[in-house]
């Protein structure tokens, strides 16, 4: 195994000092050229959300879709509130008229079950015919009075839809949930399976607000409640209601509409495009949690989801959690006289996902099948245009090609300026040759004219001058010495003041022991000597 390493790092280090052909190269630079490009423009396309449209996508689908939803919730809820507030008025002519026929007041109700049956008859045809003409799944009105004043409770009618299949509600049957029941029996009607003769107060706040008021402050008009479980029931609904007032202006009770879970999935399953994953939610706040009613995008209803959910506000996507399953969704406000409400628009998360993962996928293999195409252009690109290059140099290294046979113009030009830097670089080379000859001729002449002089300046000082000339220099002392040799190296005397910082009559009497010591009479006879001694000290 180590052999094997041994070997497989050898042939690196060969390949690596040998260098990669051209061909390579230009392969890996049109295919990684390629490769930055797309890259570059996949990065610029998914910044922009358009090559990964998915969050784009919801993002729109959403946003149109609540727009549509709220118009739509809008326009049921602005009905519900006004025939609440019709309904509150037919109410209050019909508890005057029979409160006038028995010559009592409302105060006279309180404790009384005949009185309050009496208002019940009179009113009980109120009740049905609103309950018929509004999109609701009931209709009711409490009183505030009751006939078992120690027990807390509201005295009214409160009347149900049965059987609920579908959003129109002609020849559905009808039940009494709260009232008189003898009332229901002249109705020829059903009571509710869990129905009570009167509602206990607390278990509505909107309802004991609207009662605690006492009198009218401001305008009529309808309040949309809380989701509230129905008691004794499954079932969760909220209410729009208005107060009824008497002619003093005093609240003396609170009429409306009822809404419950199953009505809301048939009047809003259809509000909202055909996705079948796509909801719609009606929720609000009370005391930092959040209550609201789903419509179902299933066969399945989704009544486990009613009641308490999460819900966090967050960018692009708000989101919701309702049981175990997460959502992403749309939000908005709406109000129902002085209550405030949220609808949205929601896509579980997990199809979120799913479709984002999915164009993921898509975009991946689409890169591939690109980086796949750069790979084959780049290998045609090589064969087409880099292989005649690569076999014209071949061919030029063996021979078998001459430059008049190429046909690559580049090559061409580089072969004529590589001759002709050869060219260029002979001729250079030529006339240094001959400068250098030239310059050891002028040498050789300068140096046999030298020996010509010192032969002549030999003849012309007697032997035993240069003898003494000779013997006498060890005589001279070291400042002697520093202004000799001075003066063979070619210095005049203004020069050696400078240098040794003499003054001219010390360079004068220094000059007149050189020359006494010496036996010269002058810098020229010195010089003379001076040059028989470089001639002699050159030849040994």
């Amino acid at each position: 195994m180590t052999y094997r390493l041994s070997q497989i790092k050898a042939v690196l280090a060969a390949v690596k000092k040998q260098g990669i052909s051209m061909q390579k190269k230009l392969f890996f630079y049109f295919a990684s050229l390629i490769c930055g490009f797309l890259a570059v423009v996949i990065i610029i396309l998914n910044f922009a959300g358009i090559l990964n449209p998915t969050n784009k996508t919801f993002q729109r689908l959403l946003s149109a879709q609540s727009e549509v939803s709220l118009s739509y919730i809008k326009h049921n809820t602005a009905k519900l509130s006004a025939n609440a507030v019709s309904f509150s008025q037919k109410l209050s002519t019909d508890i005057k008229k029979t409160l006038q026929i028995n010559a009592m007041s409302f105060d006279d109700l309180g404790n009384n079950p005949t009185a309050l049956k009496a208002v019940q008859s009179n009113t009980y045809n109120t009740v049905y015919t609103y309950m018929q003409l509004t999109p609701a799944s009931g209709a009711f009105y409490y009183l505030n009075t009751t006939t078992k004043p120690e027990k807390g409770s509201y005295s009214g009618i409160y009347l149900k839809f049965k059987n609920l299949s579908t959003e129109n509600t002609i020849n559905t049957d009808i039940s009494m949930y709260h009232g008189i029941s003898s009332v229901a029996r002249e109705n020829k009607i059903s009571l509710n399976s869990t129905w009570t003769l009167e509602t206990e107060k607390g278990l509505f706040r909107e309802i004991d607000e609207m009662m605690e008021q006492k009198n009218m402050k401001t305008a009529q008009e309808g309040v949309m409640t809380s989701l509230y479980q129905l008691p004794g029931t499954w079932e969760h609904a909220f209410f729009v209601c208005a107060p009824i007032v008497n002619d003093k202006k005093e609240i003396i009770g609170v009429c409306g509409f009822e809404i419950n879970s199953l009505y809301f999935k048939y009047i809003y399953k259809n509000s909202v495009s055909d996705t079948e994953h796509m909801v719609l939610t009606v929720f609000d706040e009370t005391d930092d949690s959040y209550s609201g009613i789903i419509s179902e995008y299933t066969a399945a209803s989704i009544i486990s989801a009613e009641g308490n959910f999460k819900y966090v506000p967050n960018t692009p996507f708000d989101l919701f959690r309702i049981n175990d399953e997460k959502y992403i969704g749309k939000t908005q406000n709406f109000s129902v006289g002085e209550s405030n409400h949220y609808s949205a628009v929601m896509l579980p998360y997990s199809y979120y996902r799913y479709s984002k993962y999915k164009t993921q996928l898509l975009i991946f293999v689409i890169f591939l099948l690109i980086t796949a195409a750069a790979i084959i252009c780049c290998s045609v690109l090589s064969r087409r245009y880099i292989n005649p290059i690569i076999n014209d140099i071949e061919g030029l290294k063996q021979g078998t090609i001459n430059k008049q046979n190429l046909r690559i113009p580049e090559i061409v030009d580089l072969l004529d300026f590589l001759e002709q830097n050869d060219r260029d670089y002979e001729q250079k080379l030529s006339s240094l040759e001959e400068q250098k000859r030239l310059a050891e001729q002028e040498a050789a002449r300068i140096q046999s004219e030298l020996d010509r002089i010192i032969d002549k300046r030999k003849k012309e000082l007697s032997d035993d001058g240069v003898n003494h000339f000779m013997q006498n220099l060890i005589t001279l002392t070291p400042r002697e010495k520093d202004v000799f040799n001075l003066y063979l190296e070619g210095y005049s005397g203004k020069e050696i003041v400078e240098k040794l910082g003499f003054t001219n009559n010390a360079l004068k009497f220094h000059n007149k022991n050189i020359y006494s010591k010496l036996g010269v009479t002058s810098r020229k006879e010195l010089m003379q000597y001076a040059v028989i001694l470089k001639q002699r000290n050159r030849n040994e």
